[in-house]
């Protein structure tokens, strides 16, 4: 599936196909592995496994090895890769499925000796249903997610899922690109959109009156010792959100 990335090394120096390397690291990690010398480790433990569908004719990579690679790829190139292989193993998202959108810093990936060495910050979509990454965009900082989070999602197929986005994605610019992608959404609205909280905060003693819930559903679960409820009412109130137009 990396055949198509360019080979940055140098042919004299070079033991080990770079597809072949990408190959295994990509497994080590949906294994669980989440850095260069459990990546080793794991493949050494695999390696009579891996080479039924590899040749590996030089054994496994060092971890110096991996982590020299994988800096001098072109990011662009990998991701366009990696995407490729998630559409043929991933079928097509089934309507309604849960695509969640959400940003995490990684660990270990900041600097404590340099000022402006901040940590990776990663933006994912992830399909619910299913336990699959369809897609990440690095940020700079959290504070990036408004801009990054359209970026992601003009690469995805999500005709007829459902978006969930935290409160940092509540911006109706984000609402807008869901909806040309022709999938729906839920969005989190906290006190970092003091107008709009208020307006669904107070829609029920609007003067024009209290609402009727659309729908409702509500679940039980019976788990270690407890009852745990939760209901979910859906209410179609529209004009009483703050700047209705732009909703």
């Amino acid at each position: 599936m990396f055949v198509s990335i360019s080979d940055p090394r140098s042919a004299r120096h070079t033991r080990h196909e770079l597809a072949e390397l990408l190959t295994v690291a990509v497994c080590a990690v949906l294994s669980g592995v989440d850095d260069f010398v459990d990546i080793e480790l794991w493949a050494e433990a695999k390696l009579d496994w891996l080479r039924g569908f590899m040749k590996l004719e030089h054994g496994i990579p060092s971890h110096d090895t991996i982590g020299r690679v994988f800096g001098m790829i072109a990011p662009d190139e990998f991701e366009s890769a990696f995407r490729r292989w998630v559409a043929m193993v991933v079928p097509a998202l089934a309507e309604d499925t849960v695509v969640a959108i959400d940003g995490k810093t990684s660990r270990r990936t900041g600097s404590k000796t340099k000022a402006d060495a901040s940590p990776l910050h990663l933006v994912s979509a992830f399909a619910c249903g299913m336990g699959v990454v369809l897609g990440q965009t690095a940020t700079a900082e959290k504070s990036n997610e408004i801009t990054a989070i359209p970026e992601l999602l003009t690469k995805l197929a999500l005709e007829g899922c459902v978006v969930t986005i935290d409160a940092m994605g509540t911006p109706t610019k984000i609402a807008r690109t869901i909806r040309e992608r022709g999938a729906h959404y839920v969005l989190c609205v906290k006190e970092n959109h003091p107008n709009l909280y208020d307006s669904i905060l107070f829609a029920d003693i609007d003067p024009r009156g209290p609402l009727t819930p659309s729908s409702t559903h509500e679940t039980t679960i019976k788990d270690h010792g407890r009852t745990e409820v939760r209901r979910c009412r859906a209410y179609d109130g529209i004009d009483r959100l703050y700047k209705t137009d732009d909703w």
